[in-house]
């Protein structure tokens, strides 16, 4: 089984109903609950007021999916994001993603941490094939940028 998280920090300077629409640009039908933060101690420095997150199952990415092939950025994802991310064991993948851009409904992923954080995304998966099986749909292999073949995304879960 696909599990994603998607969460994002809103500080003070943002308006975070403008954050919620990042978000769910790109994530299908993402019920996002806030999330308060505990600062303690003398820390100093600008801190998020609060944070919103949402969970499901593999069909929440199901429009990043499609604005992925929108914006032909299959293999930039794969490569800076899925690449990069990939936890050892191979059961899960986090990458971050653009606040600014996805507010517009533009996956990209930043090349660097972002001053006022970013959209953060944690996908798990029961097995490595399941895994390897969500590359296939959600990012497959390319030719020339389009993919070589594309797989359904009841593939990813199946038993």
């Amino acid at each position: 089984m696909i599990h994603v998280k998607v969460s994002a920090a809103v500080y003070p300077t943002e308006d975070s109903e403008k954050v919620i629409k990042a978000i769910s640009s790109l994530f299908t039908d993402i019920e996002l609950k806030k999330e308060a933060i505990e600062i303690t101690g003398s820390e100093t420095g600008t801190f998020p007021s609060f944070f919103l997150s949402g969970e499901g199952g593999i069909e929440i990415l199901q429009t990043l999916h499609g604005l992925i092939r929108r914006e032909e950025i299959i293999d930039s994802v794969r490569n800076k994001a899925f690449g990069k991310g990939l936890s050892s064991d191979g059961l899960s993948v986090h990458f971050s993603l653009n606040k600014q851009a996805a507010f517009v409904g533009i996956p990209s992923v930043p090349a660097q941490e972002e001053p006022l954080g970013s959209i953060e995304v944690v996908i798990r998966a029961d097995s490595q094939e399941e895994m390897e099986r969500l590359f296939e749909w959600l990012l497959p292999f390319t030719e020339d940028g389009k993919p070589i073949i594309e797989v359904e995304m009841d593939y990813v879960e199946q038993d």
